[in-house]
């Protein structure tokens, strides 16, 4: 890969293949993309894991369409919110992408904020060998004795980050991660990492990131500025259409908070200032997973 430079820092690294630019929800990934685009040809892979659903462009931060035109874009607005789609799919679809663009004499830029998804493209999936017909009989049980709930929330202590790529309800998920857990005594993203299925392309992995208050400002400004956009009607829309407030895209953050507040859980300033925290929370639990992580370079994109 050729010398590039994000904010004054230069990506030097020829043996790379492609370029992942990584870092927590409203830091300027986008912003950097646009620079990166006027040194170099590329193709964007999108690493949200939520980018990949239709209809959901706003709660999202899917690019305006202004940006898409600029240079191709993968992996955005493929599916409909009631099909599922996970690390598996996207470490698949993303390194067969890679490829092609690659034979394109383009750079690939894989971009998001999801370090499970993104580990899944570098290291490969988990080698699922640790099955245990016992454990799995033991959280049968729990779950049909209506435990499902108490025992999300008790991966969620453990292992927030890959909680939160499901809904409690998906019972199989969850009965295999605490299989994974009580099998391997590692936390499941831990046993993913270690996967026997590295990509035989190389990346120059960066991470994006800011002065916490200034990105704790950032985001509080981008959630005011997706409610201007229509944040609630694109959710009630999404209900309009026949889907389920409670399916996995979402009851991620941003729309299970306006589902409370369409609910009559929550008023408005309360479903603003719940947003708010969340993603802020969220940015910081970003931020821990991509500092336990290998990276190539943490570049601070200032205050």
């Amino acid at each position: 890969m050729k010398p590039l430079q994000i904010h004054k820092q230069r990506l030097d690294k020829p043996q790379a293949d492609y370029l992942v630019l990584a870092g927590p929800t409203a830091v300027g990934k986008t912003a950097t993309v646009i620079q990166l685009a006027e040194q170099i040809d590329i193709e964007v892979i999108s690493g949200d894991s939520r980018q990949i659903y239709r209809y959901m462009n706003i709660g999202t931060a899917t690019p305006e369409p202004g940006i898409l035109a600029q240079f191709p874009h993968h992996l955005l607005n493929e599916l409909a919110p009631d099909v599922i789609w996970n690390a598996a799919d996207f470490y698949q679809r993303a390194r067969t992408l890679i490829n092609e663009i690659l034979e394109r004499d383009r750079l690939p830029v894989v971009v998001g904020g999801a370090g499970m998804y993104l580990d899944a493209l570098r290291f490969g999936l988990f080698d699922e060998q640790f099955k245990d017909a016992g454990l799995r009989k033991k959280y049968q049980s729990l779950v049909d004795a209506g435990q499902a709930q108490q025992l999300w929330d008790q991966l969620h202590e453990l292992d927030p980050e890959y909680a939160e790529t499901f809904h409690h309800n998906n019972h199989k998920k969850l009965m295999r991660a605490f299989e994974i857990y009580e099998s391997t005594g590692l936390i499941p993203t831990r046993a993913f990492a270690e996967s026997m299925d590295p990509f035989q392309k190389k990346e120059n992995f960066v991470i994006l990131d800011r002065h916490r208050k200034r990105l704790y400002q950032r985001i509080n400004a981008r959630v005011l500025d997706m409610l201007e956009a229509g944040l609630i009607e694109e959710c009630q829309s999404l209900l309009d259409m026949g889907f389920s407030a409670e399916l996995y895209p979402m009851r991620t953050i941003g729309y299970k908070e306006v589902y409370a507040f369409l609910q009559g859980e929550l008023n408005e300033s309360e479903m603003i200032t719940l947003i708010q925290k969340n993603t802020r929370n969220f940015a910081k639990r970003q931020l821990t997973w991509f500092r336990n992580h290998p990276f190539d370079h943490w570049i601070d994109l200032g205050s």
